[in-house]
């Protein structure tokens, strides 16, 4: 959602799309070091998760063939269906379902932000863990899922 679309995203876009710069530019992109920074700073609460093995086949994704492509626009917010947080929000309510939000005490602010804007929306219910940031679900599967349960089991019981 980024706050809209920016006119130099699709530059960025370019960029990367490049046959020669675009593969060197992503290769710099997600190197080791900056997806260790970038995992440190805002995926992961614990800077030692991403280490070893898990470190690697996360590099491993990042090589894949074509994965640039779906990562740039994934980072540009071009694959976002809306492109504001009212029209989100709008999205959401008129989904007509229960909708669970799992996030992290330290998710980062922007982040953070976009995920609370939907407290008032009534089919919405946010449930904060005590700890994570952006990869939850991969750092604290346990945590994830015993939030997921009641929520579930709540559906169940209601028919819905």
């Amino acid at each position: 959602m980024m706050d809209g679309e920016r006119p130099w995203f699709a530059h960025v876009q370019a960029a990367i799309d490049r046959p020669i710069i675009g593969p060197l530019l992503y290769r710099l992109n997600v190197s080791r070091f900056v997806v260790s920074r970038m995992a440190r700073g805002h995926v992961y609460s614990d800077p030692g998760w991403l280490t070893g093995d898990r470190l690697a086949r996360k590099l491993a994704i990042t090589r894949a063939e074509g994965a640039r492509y779906g990562s740039v626009r994934f980072v540009t917010g071009a694959l976002d269906r809306v492109d504001n947080r009212l029209s989100f929000r709008d999205l959401t309510r008129r989904a007509n379902v229960p909708v669970l939000v799992i996030y992290g005490a330290e998710t980062p602010r922007k982040s953070r932000a976009e995920i609370e804007a939907l407290r008032d929306v009534p089919s919405v219910r946010l449930n904060q863990l005590s700890a994570g940031k952006l990869a939850i679900h991969e750092e604290l599967p346990d945590a994830v899922a015993s939030a997921i349960q009641p929520f579930l089991s709540d559906r169940l019981l209601n028919g819905q």
